[in-house]
C-alpha cells in the first residue's frame, strides 16, 4: 500500500513537471510574439534588411498576389522592396493579433498611394489611394518565421485603384 509520503512526493513530482511545461509553453508564447512585433516594427520602418532576418532561410511565404511562394531571405526581401518602392508611404498598423505558440494571426490594415506603379502597370492605377485589411498566418520555429500565408481582398484592391472604372 502506497504511503501518504510517497504519494505527496509523486504529486510534488507532477506538479513540478506541470509548472516546468508551462514555463516552456510561456517562453514559446513570449519568443513568437517577440518575432511578430519586430516583424511588424520592421515593416512599419521600410526596414527590408530587418524584415527579412526575421525569416528561416527556407522560410516560404504564400499571397494571393502572386502565383506559388517565394522563399527564403531572397524572396522576402524582393517582395518588400517592391511594395515600398511602389508604395513609399505605405502604412501597416495592427489590429489583432492571436498567439498560439508557433502559429500566430495577425489581422492588420495596410494604407498607402500606389505613386511609383511598376512596370506594366494601367496609368491609371498612378497615384491611388488604397487601404485593405489583411490577415496572416504565421509558423514560427526558434526565433524565426518559417511559412508566412497572407489573406486579402484582391477586388477591393483593384476597385480602389480604379480597375472597374476602366471595364
Amino acid at each position: 500500500m502506497e504511503t501518504f509520503h510517497s504519494f505527496a512526493m509523486k504529486s510534488k513530482r507532477i506538479i513540478i513537471i506541470a509548472l516546468i511545461l508551462q514555463a516552456v509553453a510561456d517562453c514559446a508564447y513570449s519568443q513568437s510574439i517577440g518575432v511578430i512585433s519586430r516583424h511588424f516594427e520592421a515593416l512599419s520602418k521600410h526596414d527590408v534588411k530587418a524584415i527579412a532576418a526575421e525569416y528561416a532561410d527556407s522560410a516560404k511565404v504564400y499571397s494571393p498576389n502572386w502565383e506559388g511562394a517565394k522563399t527564403g531571405k531572397a524572396g522576402i526581401s524582393e517582395i518588400y522592396t517592391r511594395y515600398f518602392a511602389s508604395t513609399p508611404d505605405l502604412l501597416y498598423k495592427v489590429n489583432h493579433i492571436i498567439n498560439a505558440g508557433e502559429y500566430i494571426v495577425a489581422e492588420y490594415t495596410v494604407s498607402g498611394t500606389l505613386s511609383m506603379p511598376e512596370a506594366n502597370t494601367p496609368a491609371y492605377m498612378k497615384d491611388k489611394k488604397y487601404m485593405l485589411d489583411y490577415c496572416a498566418v504565421f509558423t514560427i520555429k526558434g526565433d524565426k518565421i518559417i511559412k508566412e500565408t497572407d489573406y486579402f481582398d484582391q477586388v477591393a484592391f483593384l476597385r480602389q485603384v480604379g480597375f472597374f472604372d476602366q471595364h
